[in-house]
């Protein structure tokens, strides 16, 4: 696996909202895909920027606001921090969860946007991070919430309101009191993934803990049942550069070579070439790197545990927390080990 620099890391993150959403019918649990599944990380044009006011022109109280770019619109629009979170929090949750797991989350987007924005002002980046609100994703506005939640707006958008007001300007900071890279998503396998796994950088505050809560997350476990036929395709083109072409026997493609202490498929054989989980579950929209197959009645099927890249906060697993009494700050203080919760002190 080519590892990234922590440079092309930060834009990496920062180019895609970072978690897995939820569905929107807020009953539910089972997460929809989002960034993580290889989609909306094609280049987009800034077509129009719309500047944050000077410094001097804003409440010396307020924060600087973040520079969202709408990946469907190309365009740039300033929002302030707090109208940022409550979005945030409205499309990554259900509004239906535990207020606990909803300040939780709140206090991950709030840090990790602001570590993106700190990471575009260093580079010169016209914009701090992107979200497709029109998709519902990584943000949403008041209206947009209100077509789709309709007669259960002034429910659902007053408690994700007060989540986020709740913990309005705090942050998750490192030993260097710097805002962490917040990551988060949906379910885990029942113990996150260190970040190097995912990666290939290590981050202190993003290290493999228990999460046995989401064993008990609808969708979990899923079976995706992929041809045979069409699984080589897949494999022989991706392969290509590199001459590989496949046997006659199916049960000779893939094999695990080596998973990570929670699980995840972390280096494998795919034909004589080896991979990672991650390379894989990206190349056939697999759910989570910590999977198994058989083959089937002419298919691959695959079994997969979790959702998601598996790093940092896991959402079901904060909601379990959340129903078995743990406070925002006591999740999110098991999630990200040895980070710091405390006020913003830089405005």
């Amino acid at each position: 696996m080519k590892w990234m620099s922590l440079t092309a890391l930060s834009l990496a993150l920062c180019l895609a909202a970072l978690p897995v959403l939820f569905s929107r019918r807020e009953t539910a649990v089972q997460p929809v895909t989002q960034m993580e599944m290889q989609q909306e990380m094609k280049p987009v044009t800034v077509q129009q920027t719309q500047q944050a006011a000077p410094m001097e022109n804003r409440s010396a109280d307020q924060p600087e606001p973040f520079r969202i770019l709408d990946r469907s619109t190309g365009k740039v629009q300033t929002v302030p921090v707090q109208v940022y979170v409550t979005g945030a929090l409205c499309s990554e949750m259900p509004a239906t969860f535990h207020k606990e797991a909803l300040k939780a989350q709140a206090v991950s987007a709030h840090t990790w946007a602001l570590y993106c924005q700190k990471q575009a002002r260093q580079n010169g980046q016209p914009y701090d991070f992107s979200a497709d609100p029109s998709r519902w994703q990584g943000y949403v506005t008041e209206q947009q919430a209100r077509e789709r939640f309709g007669s259960y707006f002034d429910e659902y958008w007053g408690r994700v309101s007060q989540a986020a007001q709740s913990v309005d300007g705090q942050i998750l900071v490192d030993s260097r009191g710097q805002p962490i890279v917040a990551a988060y998503h949906a379910i885990s396998a029942g113990k996150t993934e260190p970040a190097q796994n995912v990666w290939g950088n290590e981050l202190p505050c993003l290290t493999a803990v228990d999460s046995a809560g989401d064993r008990h997350a609808p969708g979990y476990e899923k079976t995706t049942a992929i041809p045979i036929e069409q699984l080589r395709q897949k494999l022989e083109q991706k392969l290509e550069q590199q001459d590989i072409r496949l046997s006659d026997d199916p049960a000779q493609w893939l094999a695990v070579l080596e998973r990570s202490d929670s699980g995840y498929v972390t280096r494998m054989q795919v034909g004589e070439s080896q991979q990672s989980g991650l390379w894989l579950r990206e190349l056939l929209g697999l759910r989570s790197s910590d999977f198994d197959w058989e083959i089937q009645d002419g298919n691959f099927v695959f079994t997969t545990r979790g959702y998601g890249h598996g790093v940092g906060l896991s959402q079901y697993g904060a909601y379990y927390l959340a129903r078995q009494g743990k406070s925002y700050r006591e999740i999110l203080a098991h999630y990200y080990t040895g980070a710091v919760l405390q006020e913003r002190t830089d405005f």
